[in-house]
Formats: structure tokens, C-alpha cells, sequence
């Protein structure tokens, strides 16, 4: 099954924002549109599932492997992590006005 088209832009953003999350100055204006953009979204998360979103997010090692221990430490399913940042995108790229 192919990817969606929006899927690596919105991972990038992402990322940008779980490895920044107390960032407050920022050094563009599209940087900043778009950490704001994460943090709105990903606020209507529960506290849980914004914990092992920004892990898996912000983590240098590959998403697979983040899923992997995110599923084990919250003792949950990978495919419930997969099936959730599959709905997290497509509500990311809904905002950002891409889909």
C-alpha cells in the first residue's frame, strides 16, 4: 500500500516540533505556523498517546524501532501506534490545509 503524498512533509514537521517542544523563538515564520500547527493538533491526544507520539516522533531512531518501544512500555499493540499516527497525519496535513 503507497504512502499518502502529504505523509514525509508532515513527518518532517513533526519531528521539528517533538524535538523542540519549549522552542520560542523560531527562525522562520513557516517554522513557527507549523510547530503551532503540531502542538494544536497533537493536543487533542490524550496525555498517553502524546507521550508516544512525540517519542516516536522525536527519537533519532527509526520509526519502526521507536513503535517497537513505545508498544512495549505502554504495553499496547504496534499496530495501534501505526494505526495512530496514521490518523495524527492525516489530521496534520487537514490543518496545514494539504489535504
Amino acid at each position: 500500500m503507497r504512502k499518502p503524498f502529504y505523509t514525509d512533509y508532515v513527518r518532517h514537521i513533526m519531528r521539528f516540533y517533538a524535538r523542540n517542544l519549549s522552542l520560542q523563538f523560531f527562525k522562520k515564520d513557516i517554522d513557527k505556523h507549523n510547530w503551532y500547527v503540531c502542538h494544536d493538533v497533537i493536543n487533542t491526544y490524550s496525555d498517553r498517546d502524546k507521550d508516544i507520539l512525540v517519542y516516536v516522533y522525536g527519537s533519532y531512531d527509526t520509526f519502526a524501532d521507536n513503535v517497537y518501544e513505545m508498544s512495549k512500555k505502554h504495553h499496547v499493540h504496534q499496530n495501534y501506534i501505526w494505526d495512530m499516527m496514521k490518523e495524527f497525519e492525516r489530521k496534520l496535513a487537514k490543518q496545514r490545509s494539504l489535504i
